[in-house]
């Protein structure tokens, strides 16, 4: 199944902890834009995005918006 995360695949690898904190955004913003394009896990992807926005350390901090931007994308370019 192809995914419309080209944007994400093709991002350039960063280095030093802020690079490693980018990365381990966007694989799992990644991840959770190929769930939620799978038939029966639109739901599961959304309900781990808001439950990764309370993580204290801030990490994952308005995924959801951004997974919600990016399938908004993808919909429009389907129509």
């Amino acid at each position: 199944m192809e995914t419309d995360s080209t944007l994400l695949s093709e991002s350039p690898k960063h280095s030093g902890r802020q690079g490693i904190v980018l990365d381990t955004y966007l694989s799992t913003l990644q991840h959770l834009v190929k769930l939620a394009s799978t038939n029966g896990w639109k739901a599961h992807a959304w309900h781990r995005a808001k439950e990764l926005e309370t993580h204290p350390t801030g990490i994952w901090r308005n995924i959801s918006k951004d997974l919600t931007d990016i399938m908004k994308a993808k919909n429009e370019g389907n129509q």
